[in-house]
């Protein structure tokens, strides 16, 4: 059920509040910037993405076993990183170690796909 409000009497100062907000402008914001594909790339790959808008990193959620979390978050601290920066580190460092071996892997995602 609906409430009725017509026999509520207003006084002046609430009604001229009222009006006057009513009638002040909207403050504007700032233009938002905005990031062309090469920007966006060009920020993904320096990870420096945090409160930028529109600009985030691919994510995948992980489980670990005991001996694996217990390593990870023992070396990051070691090494004075963040989880997530020690992690693309082992995998930067594999990814180097074994670049023929995924450059054949792309060719053949690659001739799959045609």
């Amino acid at each position: 059920m609906a409430k009725d409000f017509t026999g509520i009497k207003a006084g002046e100062a609430v009604k001229s509040a009222i009006a006057e907000a009513t009638q002040e402008e909207q403050k504007k914001r700032k233009d938002r910037k905005t990031y062309d594909e090469l920007e966006a790339i060009a920020l993904m790959n320096q990870r420096k993405t945090a409160g930028r808008k529109g600009v985030k990193l691919p994510r995948i959620n992980l489980a670990f076993s005991a001996e694996n979390y217990t390593y990870i978050t023992t070396m990051a601290r070691a090494a004075g990183l963040t989880l997530t920066d020690f992690v693309n580190l082992v995998i930067d460092q594999h990814r180097e170690d074994n670049t023929d071996k995924y450059q054949q892997a792309i060719e053949f995602r690659n001739s799959l796909k045609r």
